[in-house]
């Protein structure tokens, strides 16, 4: 996202967009595998062993017919999707994956902390606090302080 320019036409990877990734990826990963085996739940269960499967036309019947996908999505396609998401969650490189997000680049804390004085040194940190205090501005106990948002605690019919 945004990369930076540099010399002889290369670029450089933006650096808030790494660190935001850095960060973020610890907590999310495994939120979206949880979501992924929630949502899909038996379905990466019951997957043909095989691609040897579909040259049987006495199990390629019942895939075709029990195994298919929602909006006419054929049952190959279906089980190849199911198979890359069984490979991401499932397997011991979705394992492995998952702890590597959590650890890579050093303990979650310690990325926090990293990152935290990394916007503290180049300002990002006093940006993010004035767009916090700008929101805050914008309304107190009473509601909204300016005419930019509708008031829901004053009626609109008087």
């Amino acid at each position: 996202y945004n990369p930076i320019p540099w010399a002889n036409g290369a670029v450089l990877p933006n650096l808030e967009a790494a660190l935001a990734y850095r960060t973020f990826m610890s907590e999310a990963y495994p939120r979206v595998i949880d979501t992924v085996r929630r949502v899909i739940a038996s379905g990466l269960i019951y997957l043909p062993s095989s691609v040897r499967d579909f040259n049987n036309p006495e199990i390629d019947k019942y895939l075709a017919q029990y195994v298919r996908g929602s909006n006419d999505m054929g049952h190959i396609e279906r089980i190849k999707i199911m198979k890359l998401l069984w490979d991401a969650t499932g397997t011991e490189f979705g394992g492995r994956h998952a702890l590597y997000e959590l650890n890579y680049a050093g303990a979650p804390e310690e990325v926090r902390l990293q990152v935290l004085k990394g916007a503290e040194r180049g300002g990002r940190l006093k940006a993010m606090e004035e767009l916090v205090d700008t929101c805050m501005a914008d309304y107190d106990e009473n509601g909204w302080t300016g005419d930019t948002w509708f008031n829901p605690l004053v009626s609109t019919a008087e």
